[in-house]
């Protein structure tokens, strides 16, 4: 019986027309990948309502192993998310309020990934993809979300379940044409189809000795 793995990306977001960490995730959507059938999801940017989401799914599909996705703008390569933490802050630069909350006032201070990140580093920079360990999955909705699926994974008994950061896609950069042109030539992307093939690997070894 094939493993049944969960994949989430994001929706669209601010400034950013399209989404890859969705559109990958939808991509592989219904394709057995190795052992593994992928289900993938896309989650809405907003506070609280995606961390409810990713939980329904996981209690719908009750998947064998869990990953969620997302981009982080600022970075040039696949950055596998090592940890989860219990609060959430964001600044409104618009009228520059402040959120700052625990996700869980009965939670844990932090959940750690259960995927094989060493393994999945050495997979992806072995076929010349970029990647490298991340201790910080900020403070916004990844992180939220990166700690509803350790936390239900652990209530669920799920072994395997994680979050990994994907660039910004060449598109975005693309789409950025208002901002002024000093600040794109230092924006770091990935073409989408290199972000798929990453997901791909990673899945691979995900599914790796279960």
């Amino acid at each position: 019986m094939a493993l049944k793995i969960l994949l989430t990306g994001f929706a669209p977001f601010m400034h950013y027309k399209s989404n890859p960490s969705g559109k990958v995730a939808m991509s592989l959507n219904g394709q057995k990948i190795g052992e593994a059938e992928v289900v993938g999801r896309v989650l809405p940017v907003e506070h609280k309502l995606a961390a409810s989401q990713v939980h329904e799914f996981m209690m719908t599909e009750k998947p064998d192993i869990v990953i969620g996705t997302g981009i982080f703008a600022s970075r040039g390569c696949i950055s596998l998310e090592n940890i989860a933490i219990n609060r959430y802050f964001f600044r409104d630069r618009d009228n520059e309020d402040e959120t700052y909350e625990a996700l869980y006032e009965d939670g844990k201070e932090a959940y750690f990934s259960t995927l094989p990140l060493s393994g999945i580093k050495d997979a992806l920079q072995g076929k010349g993809i970029p990647a490298e360990h991340s201790f910080t999955a900020d403070t916004y909705v990844s992180n939220e979300v990166f700690y509803e699926i350790m936390r239900s994974a652990e209530k669920m008994g799920i072994k395997k379940a994680g979050f990994v950061h994907l660039p910004i896609s060449e598109a975005n950069v693309i789409d950025m044409d208002s901002l002024h042109y000093v600040q794109r030539l230092g924006i770091p992307s990935m073409r989408r189809s290199t972000m798929e093939k990453a997901m791909r690997l990673i899945i691979e070894e995900s599914v790796k000795l279960y």
